[in-house]
């Protein structure tokens, strides 16, 4: 518990410096424009002037007045920012009310540069009787000028505005696509589990309808299935190890049921074993092969299964010598469109399910996943 206040209050610290960084860019950024139009305005103010002038100006003299002219307007224009950046910041951030503090700021602004203009000509040496009668067109300048700095500073507000609200709605987006994939995710590998369980269960009613000692033998090797699968079968990933010792657990359920009719070879090496993968892909290809290739021959038949990497792809292949394609074995059944429906959702086109026929006769399903980097030899 004493790690909690030193947590918050670095967290706090943390949020704060990220606050004051965010607000330090964006007057940086409002300086840099402020600087930009007093100097292209000092730039017109001169050429008016030399153009209204009778006599010629050399570029010297020209370039000397822009530099006075934007000096003096340059530190009117920081002084009016002095007081247009807290109302800008602190103020009513919406609606009506903004507009109206903001135009209150402009004119007290506008008011304020004014006088210290004019105190600034008198203290030069201007008669002050002369120079105070030209403060409400100083004034006009000087409010003009504050306006066109609001003006652009809210519209550049607005679009920053904008942009945030764009890039917020792209992150709710995002979390909704990727909260809507995980729940279909999350149905497609729940139609696996009964239609495996559903499956298993009336094997397993007919065999203790007919045999009830091969029926006891079957139900605990169901039970020794499910002490593997039950601990992780709501994991978004799985292991390659694991899914050889269900799918181990599995034939051997399996066998229970077909005796001699059912053989099997599960090759994959251990250095592939940490590999990760979707859960219940294998199983699925597995319990194909033997409902629809071996099930239906009265000899049976053999299932091979096996794993490789193929440079960054991880390469998974289950083989029959089942009856092949024909019959209901056509590619189009629940588990397999299960299979094509999660690679796609999980790897979009990266991953791919294909189906071949082996010569003399039977299956081979291949299913290729993307590593993200090939395993450390064991």
């Amino acid at each position: 518990m004493a790690d909690h206040p030193a947590s918050f209050f670095k967290a706090w610290s943390a949020t704060r410096w990220h606050g004051l960084r965010a607000v330090a860019a964006g007057e940086l950024r409002t300086l840099a424009f402020v600087t930009v139009v007093v100097a292209l305005m000092s730039v017109f103010r001169q050429v008016v002037f030399a153009g209204i002038g009778t006599d010629l100006v050399s570029l010297a003299e020209f370039f000397e007045g822009v530099w006075s002219d934007f000096q003096q307007h340059l530190f009117t224009a920081l002084l009016m920012l002095l007081i247009i950046q807290p109302v800008r910041r602190l103020g009513p951030q919406d609606g009506v009310r903004r507009y109206g503090v903001l135009a209150i700021a402009v004119v007290i602004a506008a008011a304020t540069a004014t006088v210290v203009w004019v105190s600034t000509l008198i203290l030069g040496g201007n008669d002050a009787a002369e120079t105070w009668p030209a403060a409400p067109s100083i004034w006009l300048r000087f409010g003009l000028l504050a306006g066109l700095l609001v003006a652009v500073g809210e519209f550049h507000r607005a679009e920053v505005r904008d942009l945030e609200a764009m890039r917020a709605a792209d992150a709710d987006r995002a979390v909704l696509e990727q909260q809507t994939l995980q729940a279909r995710l999350r149905v497609l590998e729940a139609q696996i589990e009964p239609h495996f369980l559903f499956n298993t269960l009336a094997n397993l009613r007919r065999l203790y309808e007919t045999d009830t000692a091969t029926g006891e033998a079957m139900l605990e090797r169901l039970m020794r299935y499910f002490e593997i699968a039950l601990p992780s079968m709501r994991s978004a990933q799985s292991t390659l190890d694991r899914e050889a010792h269900l799918l181990e657990s599995y034939l051997e359920l399996q066998r229970v049921r077909m005796g001699r009719r059912l053989s099997y070879g599960i090759d994959i090496a251990p250095a592939l074993r940490g590999l990760e993968l979707p859960p219940m892909m294998l199983l699925t290809l597995v319990e194909n092969s033997i409902k629809h290739g071996l099930a239906p021959q009265r000899e049976g038949g053999r299932v091979d299964v096996a794993a490789r990497l193929d440079g960054p792809t991880l390469v998974l292949e289950v083989s029959d010598t089942g009856r092949g394609f024909g019959g209901d074995t056509a590619g189009g059944g629940t588990g397999l469109a299960n299979i094509r429906a999660r690679l796609v959702a999980m790897f979009g086109n990266a991953a791919e399910l294909t189906l071949a026929t082996r010569d003399p006769r039977g299956l081979q399903a291949t299913i290729r996943l993307p590593m993200a980097a090939p395993p450390l030899a064991a």
